[in-house]
């Protein structure tokens, strides 16, 4: 019953997992650490190794739960169950893009919202608990640059990131 579990929660979360990458984190936290399958310390632990090692960490994720859950065939059936409608739903994209042309622009706004709602979930879930004041401005920064801009998100991240580590510890110095 619980390989069920695994397989029915990881083929949700793989409904929703448009944007890949950080945008899904909070969801898969939601949902692992609610069932008991994690602590909250536990899922932080798992995402640093999902993130070090090849391939999406929505992927890697899965596969660490089902392994931690069901060993062997909980890693496989939860990987499997994460890919299954993404996969189900490029080849329906791809027989319906071939019937019609869809507005391009529409398409990648909606798509551009939806990434960033779930961007900002992830960032909430893993927020520090003292919440440094300077992390989070360059969270609402990057978030800002990205929604009303048309500045690649990955730039939006990687400027963040090397404004943080340029000047973020004389910042966190003011603070502490």
């Amino acid at each position: 019953m619980e390989l069920l579990n695994i397989v029915w929660t990881f083929f949700k979360i793989g409904i929703v997992s448009f944007g890949g990458g950080w945008s899904i984190v909070g969801l898969i936290q939601n949902e692992v650490v609610s069932r008991g399958w994690v602590s909250d310390s536990g899922f932080k632990a798992w995402i640093a190794i999902a993130q070090s090692t090849p391939g999406p960490v929505a992927l890697n994720t899965a596969t660490l739960v089902g392994w931690n859950q069901g060993g062997f065939v909980g890693a496989v059936l939860a990987t499997l169950s994460v890919i299954a409608f993404p996969v189900m739903a490029i080849l329906a994209a791809g027989y319906v893009g071939k019937m019609m042309k869809p507005d391009e622009k529409s398409l990648n706004e909606a798509l551009k919202t939806g990434s960033m709602a779930m961007m900002l979930m992830t960032l909430w879930a893993l927020r520090p608990d003292a919440g440094d004041p300077f992390a989070i401005a360059l969270a609402l920064l990057s978030f800002a640059a990205t929604a009303f801009t048309k500045i690649n998100p990955l730039w939006a991240i990687l400027g963040a990131g090397a404004l943080d580590a340029a000047i973020g510890p004389a910042i966190s110095a003011i603070f502490n």
